[in-house]
């Protein structure tokens, strides 16, 4: 496959940056026989303070609402605007990488929002380290800079983490929708 090389490569993150979403994360705790639910920007910083890893089983995570089309989500009109004018440029070129296990639902809705998905890259973590998607798409497309649009503080210190390892120009847009 021949991609583009020495772009400047545009990584727009899908939920509360593109799509505003109702959708959550239902984490039960088995030790304290309590259910809690975590709004997908408060997922990555209780991740990050390692509950699972340190307790073991502890805690059940239900991310059902995450899968599929998202049937509540809503467009976030300035940063889809913003993919839309990016889409068009042949300067640039457009990543989605999303924190999501499967595509087929973010890559319906981008194209029920009349986003040309065909004309970016799409990618999912399935995890809460986006680091890996992050060096995949610089090892695969070679940009001369990158910006990423993030809502999520986390994603945004990795993604500029993996840009200095490759010494590649940074830059962010943070989403507040």
């Amino acid at each position: 496959m021949n991609l583009p090389k020495n772009k400047h490569v545009h990584i727009f993150d899908f939920d509360e940056t593109l799509c505003k979403t109702n959708a959550e994360i239902s984490v039960y705790d088995n030790e304290e026989d309590v259910t809690f639910f975590l709004h997908p920007t408060n997922y990555p910083a209780w991740r990050e303070q390692q509950w699972v890893e340190r307790f073991p089983g502890r805690f059940d995570m239900n991310f059902s609402e995450f899968q599929g089309y998202p049937t509540k989500g809503t467009p976030i009109s300035g940063t889809v605007t913003m993919l839309k004018v990016l889409l068009t440029s042949e300067e640039d070129l457009c990543v989605l990488v999303t924190g999501r296990d499967e595509l087929s639902g973010p890559r319906a809705w981008l194209l029920g929002q009349n986003i040309d998905a065909d004309k970016m890259i799409i990618m999912c973590s399935g995890n809460p380290d986006k680091k890996p998607a992050y060096e995949s798409v610089i090892n695969t497309l070679q940009p001369a800079k990158i910006t990423i649009y993030e809502d999520t503080d986390i994603y945004i210190e990795q993604c500029q983490t993996v840009c200095e390892k490759y010494n590649i120009p940074f830059d962010f847009r943070q989403i507040r929708a």
